[in-house]
């Protein structure tokens, strides 16, 4: 959905002023704020699982998915080249179910999968309305502003939004809609907005409860205090919160703010920023962040990257504001807003961008971007109930992974964490979790089994690093000796056969894995015991197991006692993301392993 600055600029002010009229009905909820009666509502409740390491960022660039997918590859090294973190783009219901209960995955699965692997984080924009599920399809199927919300299909809709949250796990930041405003019938009316809103923030939180969602507009303070007027309409006073995380804001300068450095127009909106976190705070939100989803500035590019520089150093003086978008990669017929030229010039109509257009960086504007410092690293912050600070390893441990950190292993099972959270494919089943890697183990947090002793499993090291070595194949079947079945043993005291792999655990080996965990942590056997070289050389009995290696060691007054090996580091190191001292790669920006504080 595409709207011109144009566009933009007179919907602003026709919204603007149906909003102040609507607000002059409503002053009521000016003393119900005031009683305080509204419970103030920790945001970073529901944040626990959020990445925290190196690919937690707060800057990003905007981008559309029909521009994208034709040209992937370019903007993904562009992306790179900026050293974006946040890539924001619209997740459209009328491209995933062009039919009722017909999903088409097709377009978003190869474009939010391959930006999930590159290490960017998605801000998706849950946009349009198919023409089948609007209360006006004819209408709706000429225009996707013209889509009417029908509330026939708001379950519909409920299981829609779930479906997509499901297969989409590692977008972690949801807006709904795109200034809700500009769309007559699907946003305008914002007490049927926040209907709407409520359906969407409720679906996303049952599948998983960390995900954000932001409510969102274009106008600002006026449509932000409507809408928690409606919810207070609608849900009472009594309610548990209010059905958003965040609020998302575009704060073009529409009504021409100067400048207090420069006294010229101002490249952003202080003043509705400023109105908006007062509204937040008076409603007992002030603790919610504001996401500045989309803010640009079309003029020539030595007055953008100054405008960029400006506003950016704003943005970060203020701690409510937790991301900033930027508006946008490239121009296009309607806007030059772009940190990139066409070539063809596509600009004022002279074409359309098609697979053989080509993107030049508009200097300086596109190096302001680039060279900005968009990710200061903080100094090392204090511990608290939520999240465990390790400064030997320059990382952190919030959330569900510190609760089983601390239950089911800490420091000697586990070792120390060796990055932050991040969202990686699992390669036996080919789904993504929110993993953390320690020296020992990973661990995934799975949402389906929460309330469970399963939401947090193990990854198995053990066998991705068996078929790495060569002693599986990637079928899982034994190319050595030590892999294939043994001689049953007769179960004991100091023995266990184990059917299912074939292979026999005894001894200390036995005596750990009784101790540290059993199935649930260490996993099944997948070798028997056999002599290899360890890291530094010295030749060990060790047995593999599905999620670790153990190791005989023995001490200098000859006592035998075992280790769980690595495997995390040899994991990483093996992903280039480790170096062979075990530090982070710090040349790669989107390393999950570099040091989230100073070191």
């Amino acid at each position: 959905m595409r709207i011109t600055r144009l566009k933009r600029w007179s919907l602003f002010w026709a919204v603007l002023l149906g909003s102040v009229s609507c607000l002059m009905l409503i002053s009521p909820v000016e003393s119900m704020a005031a009683d305080n009666s509204n419970p103030v509502v920790d945001w970073s409740a529901y944040a626990d699982n959020l990445p925290t390491g190196a690919s937690h960022f707060t800057f990003g660039i905007a981008t559309h998915p029909w521009w994208l997918d034709m040209h992937l590859d370019t903007f993904i090294y562009n992306f790179k080249q900026l050293k974006t973190g946040l890539i924001r783009l619209p997740v459209e219901w009328k491209t995933i179910e062009p039919e009722p209960g017909k999903y088409d995955w097709s377009l978003n699965d190869r474009l939010l999968d391959r930006l999930n692997d590159e290490g960017f984080e998605v801000v998706a924009e849950f946009v349009t309305i198919p023409p089948w599920a609007s209360a006006n399809p004819a209408e709706c199927a000429k225009s996707d502003i013209a889509c009417a919300f029908n509330p026939d299909n708001l379950n519909h809709f409920r299981q829609t939004v779930a479906e997509i949250a499901k297969r989409y796990p590692f977008i972690r930041y949801w807006e709904f809609w795109n200034e809700p405003e500009q769309w007559p019938n699907a946003g305008r009316d914002v007490c049927q907005y926040g209907r709407w809103l409520r359906a969407f923030y409720q679906s996303i939180k049952q599948v998983d409860p960390t995900m954000l969602v932001a409510a969102t507009t274009l106008a600002g303070p006026d449509y932000l205090k409507t809408l928690y007027y409606c919810i207070d309409l609608e849900d009472g006073p009594d309610k548990r919160a209010y059905p958003w995380d965040a609020v998302g804001y575009h704060p073009y300068n529409l009504d021409r703010e100067l400048s207090p450095s420069t006294g010229q127009v101002a490249p952003i909106d202080r003043s509705r920023i400023e109105n908006m976190h007062q509204i937040m705070i008076q409603y007992g939100e002030g603790n919610k962040p504001i996401w500045i989803t989309e803010i640009g500035f079309q003029s020539d590019p030595v007055n953008q990257a100054g405008m960029l520089r400006e506003a950016f150093d704003w943005f970060k003086s203020k701690s409510y504001i937790s991301m900033v978008i930027l508006h946008m990669l490239h121009d296009w017929s309607e806007e030059f807003y772009g940190l990139m030229s066409t070539t063809p010039e596509t600009y004022q109509y002279k074409g359309d961008i098609t697979p053989q257009t080509r993107f030049t960086p508009k200097q300086p504007f596109y190096d302001a971007y680039k060279n900005y410092p968009k990710r200061d690293l903080p100094p090392a912050p204090a511990s608290t109930s939520n999240m465990l600070v390790f400064p030997q390893s320059g990382h952190t441990v919030r959330g569900i992974f510190k609760k089983a950190w601390e239950t089911r292993g800490g420091l000697e099972l586990f070792g120390y964490p060796k990055t932050g959270q991040f969202y990686e494919r699992n390669a036996a089943d080919g789904h993504y979790y929110l993993v953390q890697y320690f020296e020992r183990v990973r661990m995934e947090y799975h949402p389906e089994k929460r309330g469970t002793p399963y939401e947090v499993e193990f990854g198995l090291l053990g066998n991705e690093l068996l078929v790495e070595k060569g002693i599986f194949n990637p079928a899982g079947l034994p190319l050595t000796q030590a892999a294939q079945p043994e001689k049953t043993l007769r179960n004991s005291l100091t023995n266990r056969y184990f059917s299912e792999t074939g292979h026999n655990v005894s001894g200390l080996f036995l005596e750990t894995w009784q101790k540290q965990g059993g199935l649930s942590i260490v996993g099944y056997p997948r070798t028997a015991v056999f002599d290899e070289p360890g890291e530094d050389g010295v030749i060990r009995k060790v047995q593999y197991f599905e999620r670790a290696r153990m190791e005989l060691h023995i001490a200098p007054d000859g006592r035998q006692f075992v280790l769980f090996g690595l495997l995390s580091d040899q994991r990483l190191f093996t992903q280039g993301r480790l170096d062979q001292n075990n530090q982070p790669v710090q040349t790669d920006y989107y390393n999950p392993a570099n040091f989230e504080f100073q070191m």
